[in-house]
């Protein structure tokens, strides 16, 4: 009944483009093309020989990305847990609430789906149930120890202060939990009469492993290893910290780890997981823990809603008021299209929100799983426009979830990349309440994100950080296609093809050239891969000279489309100048240009 075992929480907030899910550059993370990378390559690849020999958790959204974008590395995690599930019994993996939201601060249903999706992501992933999930911030009260316990977890992990009372001895009475580490589990009961476990994590030891420098040497980590195991009699030795410690913090932290379990394990010292232990053990001490804590916020949760003094990043004199008026504007939104999801979803959904909570599986495998997501939950057979709106409506439910994320909150300035990505998320979310219940959610939002104020003079507030850096990340349907049709022209080579979740497909088209000069048009027909949702365009593009192009583009009909043509053909063979009218008149003033091709991703 001695053991050890160390819990690296793994995790990046959602950093993708809403509109076309892919992350744009990030130039703070040079000389990679964002954080995600930079981090995957600094830490998380790494540590692919540790993933066996700890206990982890990755935020199910980093997993997403890393999916695609660093599928070495992802299988490599999912292969960490199949070993652990080999050598010990049961998994090294937790989960995690989905998109990492201050729990506490959630309503009701945004604690099920939170809950309810990150236990199906790692159903999905892992292959199996999971026993334990990680709270973001380890940010808890009992409302969502209560959906931990529903959804089958058994154990979680906190902070000593997070306990409040607890009774040592079978026989003894309540009385004040000692704040400090506890080797065992501990048993908290809930109003509902279930129950869960908790690991009261070594604070100390892991403030050491997180701050010190510890982690720059292997003999100085293994002394303060050994010096915590031989003061310990009996149980678990453990502690918790930020997997990014481990080689992106800390640049040597991934190999010094490795390392020191290895000498560890030769020296005898018994390496396990959470779950494993909690079947070892035959008595638990009830206790109660102390609601509306965290882990990194000493005003409990604090942090993610007033000016609490916790902050990081920040310089003298800066202050955190924004983030009472940055919360309440995420809370106005959130109310508004909750009620949108409910009254346009009851017309689609046999119940919307049941409906919501299967939809992590649509987000995990894709757009090609919707049909049977409507086969379970639709009311009837959906036309194609009820399809798109359905799906719609999901994703604007979604966005209603990533508005939460708990890294808008937790730097220094409303201006950092976080808060602006939750801001990204809620315009996307008012972009979709508007497409399906025609109402327009934007300037109550921003009445009260100008309320937020900024420490940067030239950012100013809110409204204007949303006006600044949001809205110009904001791409249409038809700006995608331009983007396409501008690239596709310059190349010579117009194909089918997939880009920014979209689908192309070039028809009719035709390409005139005489010297410098091109001319090229046809139709081509767009599927936004998200929604299912089909267009199709009439389209030209001229190039005068050398990078000088003029592309215009307008919904395609077949009424008049060979007279187009024939007027787009004369025109050209009379010279550029009839061709520019004759485009002005065909398509209107509107055209994109090189500025147009979308570089930030």
């Amino acid at each position: 009944m001695k053991a050890f075992a160390v819990h690296g929480h793994f995790y990046q907030p959602p950093r993708e483009n809403p509109w076309v899910w892919e992350v744009e550059r990030q130039d703070s993370a040079a000389p990679y093309h964002d954080w995600n990378q930079r981090i995957t390559r600094e830490c998380y690849e790494k540590n692919l020989p540790n993933y066996p020999l700890i206990s982890f958790n990755f935020g199910p959204t980093l997993l997403r990305w890393m999916e695609v974008k660093a599928p070495g590395v992802y299988r490599g995690i999912l292969e960490g847990d199949r070993i652990s599930c080999r050598v010990r019994g049961h998994g090294n993996a937790l989960a995690q609430c989905y998109n990492h939201i201050i729990m506490p601060l959630a309503s009701q249903i945004d604690k099920e789906v939170q809950v309810a999706w990150g236990v199906r992501d790692f159903q999905l992933r892992f292959g199996r149930t999971p026993e334990g999930m990680w709270l973001p911030e380890m940010a808890v009260d009992l409302k969502t120890l209560e959906v931990l316990a529903k959804y089958g977890i058994r154990f979680t992990i906190l902070a000593p202060h997070q306990v409040q009372m607890w009774k040592p001895s079978k026989k003894a009475p309540w009385e004040p939990f000692p704040g400090s580490f506890y080797p065992f589990p501990l048993r908290q009961l809930l109003p509902s009469g279930k129950e869960i476990y908790i690991f009261v994590y070594h604070r100390e030891m892991g403030g050491a492993v997180s701050f010190s420098q510890v982690l720059d040497n292997p003999q100085a980590f293994l002394k303060l290893v050994k010096g915590y195991l031989s003061s310990l009699k009996e149980g678990l030795l453990h502690f918790a910290t930020d997997g990014e410690t481990f080689g992106h913090h800390r640049k040597k932290g991934a190999e010094t780890l490795k390392v020191t379990l290895e000498k560890l394990i030769n020296k005898g010292v018994r390496l396990t997981n959470f779950a494993a232990f909690l079947k070892e053990v035959s008595w638990v001490p009830s206790a109660q823990i102390r609601e509306n804590t965290s882990w990194s916020c000493a005003h409990g949760v604090e942090r993610w809603k007033a000016d609490c003094g916790c902050s990081t990043g920040g310089k003298p004199g800066w202050n955190q008021k924004w983030r009472t008026p940055f919360r309440e504007a995420m809370n106005w939104l959130k109310d508004h299209i909750d009620r949108v999801f409910q009254k346009e979803g009851e017309n689609l959904f046999r119940d919307p929100w049941a409906t919501l909570l299967d939809y992590v599986e649509v987000i995990i495998q894709g757009p090609e799983s919707l049909p049977l997501l409507w086969s379970r939950h639709a009311v009837k057979n959906f036309s194609p426009e009820e399809r798109v709106k359905a799906a719609k409506l999901l994703e604007m439910a979604r966005m209603g979830q990533y508005i939460f994320t708990s890294c808008g909150w937790f730097f220094a300035d409303i201006s950092g990349l976080e808060a602006v990505q939750n801001m990204a998320f809620a315009a996307r979310a008012i972009e979709l309440a508007q497409d399906v219940s025609g109402i327009y959610l934007e300037d109550g939002y921003l009445e009260r994100l100008y309320k937020a104020k900024s420490n940067i003079p030239s950012e100013r507030n809110g409204l204007e950080i949303y006006k600044k850096r949001v809205l110009p990340r904001r791409f249409t349907t038809k700006d995608v296609t331009a983007h396409y049709l501008i690239t596709s022209t310059l190349s010579g080579k117009m194909e089918e093809t997939c880009s920014f979740h979209h689908h192309f497909v070039p028809v009719e088209a035709k390409r005139l050239e005489k010297g410098s000069i091109f001319f090229c048009w046809g139709k081509v027909n767009v599927t936004n891969l998200a929604f299912q949702e089909k267009e199709a365009y009439l389209f030209a593009v001229l190039q005068y000279c050398q990078g000088d192009l003029h592309c215009a583009l307008r919904p395609w009909r077949r009424e008049g489309w060979e007279e187009i043509i024939e007027s787009l053909e004369s025109a050209y063979r009379r010279g550029v100048t009839h061709l520019v009218r004759e485009l002005d008149r065909v398509f209107g003033p509107q055209f994109y240009g090189p500025d147009d091709v979308i570089t930030t991703i």
